[in-house]
C-alpha cells in the first residue's frame, strides 16, 4: 500500500485555515453584536481598531445605502504595479483613467511626467517593480484577506541604477488617490 499523499498535510492545514479564519469573523461579529467596540477587539487581536474595523466591518455607502464591498488585496498590488509601469512608459492618459475628476486636477501630466522625468534623470528608467505590499493610510500593514476603504499599495521601483519608494494611495472603488515617488527608507509621508 504506498504512502499517503504527502500534500494532504497542506490540504488539511488550508481547510483547519479557512475554518479557523471563519470562526474569527463570526467571533468579531458576535462581540460587535454584544456592543463591544472596534478598539476592543483591536486589542484582544493585538491590532488598532481601524485595521479590525477594515477587515470585519460592513459599512453601507450613504450614496446607495448597499453594502460597501472590500477591496482585495492582490488588486492593490497588481493596480500599484501598474501604475508605475503605465508611469515609465509616459501614459498618462491611461494613468489619468484611473483617478477621479478632483485628483486629475492635481496630478497632471506635467506634474506626473515631470516629476518622474526626475527620478529617472537620477536612476534611470524603470526596470521592475519588487516586494510590492499594502497598508493602511497611516503605514500600519493591512489586515489580511479583503480590505475596506483606502489603501497604499507600496513597492521598491527597480531602476536602472537605483532603487525608489513607489507608493499609491487607492480609494474604496480602487481609483488612484495619490501618488509618491520617494527615496528607499524616507518617513513622515502623506500616506
Amino acid at each position: 500500500m504506498p504512502d499517503s499523499d504527502p500534500l494532504d498535510a497542506v490540504r488539511s492545514a488550508i481547510t483547519e485555515l479557512h475554518l479557523a479564519e471563519r470562526h474569527l469573523a463570526d467571533a468579531v461579529h458576535a462581540a460587535r453584536a454584544a456592543g463591544e467596540s472596534w478598539a476592543a477587539i483591536g486589542s484582544v487581536m493585538g491590532t488598532s481598531r481601524q485595521n479590525v474595523f477594515k477587515r470585519f466591518g460592513a459599512p453601507r455607502d450613504p450614496r446607495t445605502g448597499e453594502a460597501m464591498t472590500p477591496t482585495d488585496r492582490a488588486s492593490v498590488a497588481t493596480t500599484t504595479e501598474r501604475v508605475f509601469s503605465l508611469l515609465d512608459a509616459g501614459h498618462y492618459d491611461d494613468l489619468r483613467g484611473l483617478m477621479p475628476a478632483d485628483v486629475a486636477r492635481v496630478l497632471t501630466r506635467d506634474v506626473v511626467l515631470g516629476t518622474w522625468a526626475g527620478a529617472v534623470a537620477e536612476t534611470g528608467n524603470l526596470v521592475h517593480c519588487e516586494g510590492t505590499t499594502v497598508e493602511l493610510p497611516g503605514g500600519e500593514p493591512a489586515p489580511d484577506g479583503p480590505v475596506l476603504g483606502t489603501v497604499v499599495g507600496v513597492t521598491t521601483l527597480v531602476c536602472e541604477a537605483g532603487e525608489w519608494q513607489g507608493r499609491v494611495a487607492l480609494g474604496q472603488d480602487g481609483r488612484l488617490l495619490g501618488l509618491l515617488v520617494v527615496p528607499v527608507g524616507a518617513d513622515g509621508l502623506p500616506f
